[in-house]
């Protein structure tokens, strides 16, 4: 299958060389190669500066995303838990990550039609928007999956509350890791990980403006 976004470089990070994280994309066939693409970038420059890559690759099927580590699945569900029109969420189960991150399309559609002031007036500009934003949801589910923690914070990537402008703005401000998130997630992926859990409640994340934008594990 076609390879995308691909980040094959080695970062030295305290001496120690930190390999780039595989990750298994599976998106439906509607979902474009040019979407999945902006979501893996965007959510690689969040990354990128804590000295923390990927390697993304898209996969034919769920089955074939499950037999790597850590994998992406994007198609247009809602949550099966509230808040519904959440953008990304992940499960958890004994307050530990599983390891799929589930992407919704058709959420990040919605909030695009009830965002009051965005100009969209090309398909390419309106798969930038929605590629964006799943860029940063994904971003903040890979935290959550890196850090091993349904915790928020009350700034940076790991917050719980996002405006339109945080989803959807051409700047990149307010994603940063703290040297204490940068050095955890190094060390989590330094250390191998921890295997997948089989079951768990919903850890759900929603973009949206003014609102709370994570849900809480069920």
């Amino acid at each position: 299958m076609l390879a995308l976004c691909v980040t094959v470089c080695l970062i030295l990070v305290g001496g120690e060389v930190v390999q780039p994280v595989p990750i298994a994309v599976f998106a439906l066939g509607y979902v474009t190669d040019s979407l999945v693409n902006r979501i893996c970038a965007e959510a690689s420059a969040i990354w990128g500066p804590a000295g923390i890559t990927f390697e993304w690759r898209r996969v034919g099927s769920e089955a074939e995303a499950s037999n790597g580590p850590f994998e992406i699945i994007i198609d247009d569900r809602r949550a099966n838990v509230q808040p519904r029109c959440a953008l990304g969420w992940i499960t958890f189960t004994a307050n530990s990550p599983e390891r799929a991150i589930h992407l919704s399309r058709g959420c990040a559609e919605d909030l695009v039609v009830t965002t009051h002031g965005l100009n969209e007036p090309t398909i390419a500009s309106h798969e930038t928007l929605i590629g964006r934003a799943l860029g940063r949801a994904l971003a903040h589910e890979v935290g959550h999956l890196l850090l091993q923690s349904k915790t928020h914070t009350s700034r940076g990537l790991m917050r719980a509350i996002w405006s339109g402008d945080d989803s959807f703005g051409f700047r990149r401000r307010g994603f940063e890791l703290t040297a204490e998130q940068r050095a955890a997630a190094i060390g989590y992926l330094a250390g191998n990980g921890r295997g997948p859990t089989p079951n768990g409640g919903n850890h759900v994340d929603q973009a949206g403006i003014g609102q709370p934008q994570f849900g809480d594990s069920r």
